[in-house]
Parts: structure tokens; C-alpha cells; sequence
């Protein structure tokens, strides 16, 4: 008996070792560099917030999907996010991403002229945006001397933040009237359809799967 128990034990141990290395390979940390990044906001504090839920949406440890049940998509819980952005890397180590959003037009508010004697200057100009609209494209490229190192195709998002708010009504010259544009809610959805081009492109991700980027919506799920 203690020796068909060790004989167990031993093939036990040899399963395990025989499958390191698969689950390593399944578990491992893929790095990911960004090409190029087009259309970021010019300024430099919204970009920097804008850029900074950029980089921590990459940073979580899990990422929010969604799964297509006929006509609709439906939450399908939370997976692992093994995509890490690095600022560097070695060609062949690291996949390569190239981002362009395009952004509503800003729209450039005059404030009223303040008197000298008022406690807290305002700044006589406040940066607004046309619409609640993003539109993201984006493709990802394997490394250097993969057998998928073929650019990747670019795959467009256009989507909407609903929840925005609205500052100036629509008027005769200003038909769309104002937003107080949600820059940390762009920056993750712009990071959550780039890890979507880039699962994509890792053959990670089933047809009928895609990333969740709420609170924006996609403009093919409006009604």
C-alpha cells in the first residue's frame, strides 16, 4: 500500500511539472509599448488626467468584458489583464500599439470681466466640448520576429459618454450647446478598447466577446 501510494504521489508530481510550463506561458505578463498615441488633449493638465486613467486602466489587475447573447451584449464578469504598458522594451519582447482619438471640437466660453477688488480671480476663459462623442482607433503588432508580426488591422470605436454633463444649452450659435467633457472616464475607455484591439490581435478573445467600456456606450448599442 505505501507503495502504490508513492507510485500516486510520484505521477501527481510528474503532472504538475509536466504542465508548468503551459500554465507559466497562460499566466505570463505580456509587454505592450505605445507606437504612437495621435490626438491627446493639448492641454496639459486634461492630459494629464486623460493620460494618467490611460495608463492606470492598463495597470488593473483585471479587466470588465462583455459577452453577446443575440442581439445584445450582457456583462460577463471580470478576467485576468495580462497586457502591461511599459514605456520601454526590447522589439522583440514587446507588442507595439498605435492610438488615434478624435476628440468634439472645444468650445471656448468668455467669462465675464472681474473687478480688481474680487477676492478670487476666475480664469476669464473656461474649455468646454461640442458634444459627449469619442472616436478610437486603434491596432496592435506583435514582436519582432513573431509569426504575426503584420501590423495589425486598425479597429474604430466610435462612443459617447451619456452621463455627461451638459453646461451650456444648445442656442443658434451654438446648436450642441456644451459639455464638461469626462476626461478620466476617455482615458479608461480609450485604454479598454486598445486592450480590446490588442486580445484581439493575441487571438485571445472569441468573436462574440468584447471589452466593457462603460459608462461610455458604443454608438451601434444606441436604440
Amino acid at each position: 500500500m505505501r507503495q502504490r501510494g508513492f507510485g500516486l504521489a510520484a505521477a501527481l508530481s510528474l503532472c504538475v511539472l509536466a504542465s508548468g510550463p503551459a500554465r507559466a506561458a497562460e499566466n505570463a505578463t505580456i509587454v505592450v509599448t505605445i507606437q504612437s498615441f495621435a490626438g491627446a488633449p493639448a492641454d496639459s493638465a486634461t492630459r494629464f488626467v486623460f493620460m494618467g486613467a490611460f495608463a492606470q486602466e492598463f495597470d488593473a489587475g483585471e479587466m470588465a468584458w462583455q459577452k453577446r447573447t443575440g442581439d445584445s451584449w450582457a456583462s460577463s464578469g471580470e478576467r485576468r489583464n495580462r497586457f502591461r504598458l511599459v514605456d520601454m522594451a526590447a522589439p522583440e519582447a514587446a507588442w507595439t500599439l498605435d492610438v488615434t482619438i478624435g476628440l468634439p471640437p472645444p468650445v471656448v466660453i468668455a467669462q465675464p470681466k472681474q473687478k480688481s477688488s474680487d477676492p478670487t480671480p476666475k480664469p476669464r476663459a473656461t474649455d468646454y466640448r461640442a458634444s459627449r462623442g469619442l472616436t478610437i482607433v486603434a491596432a496592435a503588432t506583435a514582436p519582432v520576429g513573431t509569426s504575426a508580426r503584420p501590423p495589425g488591422e486598425p479597429l474604430k470605436f466610435s462612443i459617447y459618454f451619456p452621463d455627461a454633463k451638459r453646461v451650456v444649452v444648445p442656442s443658434r450659435k451654438l446648436p450642441g450647446g456644451a459639455y464638461a467633457y469626462p476626461w478620466e472616464e476617455a482615458g479608461r475607455a480609450v485604454a479598454r478598447a486598445a486592450l480590446e484591439v490588442l486580445h484581439r490581435a493575441n487571438d485571445t478573445l472569441a468573436d462574440d466577446e468584447r471589452a466593457d467600456l462603460s459608462p461610455a456606450v458604443r454608438t451601434e448599442d444606441t436604440p
